[in-house]
């Protein structure tokens, strides 16, 4: 074959693939349930929708801490109000309380009752405040972030205390739209 015939075979089959990229390629990935209306159910299966429930998650109710499981309710859900809502199980009971009645916290099974139960009365410190703040940042929905033994105050954007013993873990936060005190947030994001 010489080399003029060569490029133009190269050049050929380029167009001749780009070409079967656009209609073969569109409709292989149509086949197989993705296209531009994003992934969809493969051909004659039914659509599923459903609500993903996390695990991960504690709260602390009434004295009661629980923590979330993992699970998927289908939807429209039939069952009674406690079968179509994510479930929580019973870790743990608290002698003194709750430090914050209702706030879901990102926190380990193990680590649920220490961070969301109120401390004794002679626990010792859990965080130094500071008498000067200094700039930090937190992400979106964040109230309070723990981050190298430091309290960041989200709305302030500044460190508002230290952790005696360190965060409970590197990065956690107190998220949401629920008040929460400096004292409810340094009990809940630092080691005790």
């Amino acid at each position: 074959m010489s080399a003029i015939h060569t490029p133009f075979l190269i050049s050929s089959l380029l167009i001749f693939a780009c070409g079967c990229e656009r209609g073969c390629a569109r409709s292989w990935f149509e086949e197989h349930g993705v296209g531009s209306e994003g992934r969809r159910p493969p051909p004659g299966s039914a659509a599923l929708n459903a609500v993903d429930c996390p695990d991960g998650l504690a709260r602390c109710n009434e004295g009661s801490v629980e923590a979330s499981r993992l699970a998927m309710i289908a939807q429209p859900c039939r069952g009674s109000p406690e079968q179509c809502s994510c479930p929580w199980e019973r870790v743990a009971e608290c002698d003194r309380g709750c430090v914050v009645d209702g706030l879901e916290v990102v926190v380990e099974r193990e680590k649920a009752r220490v961070q969301l139960c109120a401390a004794e009365a002679d626990a010792g410190a859990i965080a130094r405040t500071l008498a000067v703040t200094s700039p930090a940042r937190c992400e979106e929905e964040q109230l309070f972030r723990c981050a190298g033994g430091a309290v960041v105050a989200c709305a302030e954007s500044a460190v508002v205390g230290v952790c005696v013993r360190g965060c409970f873990a590197e990065g956690a936060s107190v998220d949401g739209e629920q008040a929460v005190s400096r004292e409810a947030a340094f009990a809940i994001l630092c080691s005790r």
